[in-house]
């Protein structure tokens, strides 16, 4: 894949928040997060057309439609 990003799959967005913080809930190193969901790249089993989400104003995790609007946190590919 080379130096490209790519969305980081659910566990790998979880592993991220901080439960001790709100609003939102991540340490600040990861300056710029706000306080919304943001997207992984884990297909709801359920539903192709669904996406897992994490929230960072708690740490809440979830899932919707691949046609909402969330934001996103890029990784590095090969990382």
């Amino acid at each position: 894949m080379g130096d490209g990003w790519r969305l980081p799959i659910i566990e790998e967005l979880i592993s991220i928040v901080d439960y001790s913080r709100l609003d939102p809930a991540i340490d600040p190193v990861f300056s710029n997060t706000q306080s919304s969901l943001y997207w992984s790249s884990t297909t709801y089993a359920y539903s192709p057309n669904g996406a897992w989400y994490v929230g960072f104003g708690v740490g809440g995790v979830g899932y919707r439609s691949k046609s909402g609007r969330n934001s996103v946190r890029a990784v590095r590919a090969g990382q």
